[in-house]
């Protein structure tokens, strides 16, 4: 199980939440990057963690979970962007890689992708109240 990246990476603090995850070199679109690797847990034990505040679970699918800060690399550490994704998620051959959104990567650029919304539910807008309209 090898998750040493593909490109040059460094992780260092992130304006996003903790540490981020960095390219050091320009990433082309559409290259895999690194692969998400960990301990493999079913999908009770996934739960467990997941109740416990495990935040780098990933499913593979018959059953099959990924968890990346158990035994895992660099990948496990690439931060949530909804709105400005550089990267994507692609399952290939029973394996889940991170690869180069269709903008590329440039050098300094910290990776990010949208972890979806069963990890980060999507918000109701907030009805804003006009206050002219109060007496």
């Amino acid at each position: 199980m090898s998750a040493t990246p593909r490109f040059r990476l460094q992780t260092k603090p992130s304006c996003i939440a903790g540490e981020g995850v960095f390219a050091v070199e320009d990433i082309p679109w559409g290259m895999k990057i690194v692969e998400f690797t960990g301990a493999l847990i079913d999908d009770d034990e996934a739960e467990r963690r997941a109740q416990a505040g495990a935040s780098a679970i990933m499913e593979l699918g018959d059953g099959l979970n990924i968890d990346g800060f158990d035994r895992g690399g660099i990948a496990a550490k690439i931060n949530h962007r909804r709105r400005a994704p550089n990267c994507c998620l692609l399952r290939d051959g029973g394996k889940i890689w991170i690869i180069a959104g269709v903008e590329g990567i440039s050098a300094g650029e910290e990776l990010r992708y949208d972890y979806g919304t069963d990890y980060y539910p999507r918000r109701r807008p907030q009805m804003r109240r006009d206050r002219s309209s109060r007496r």
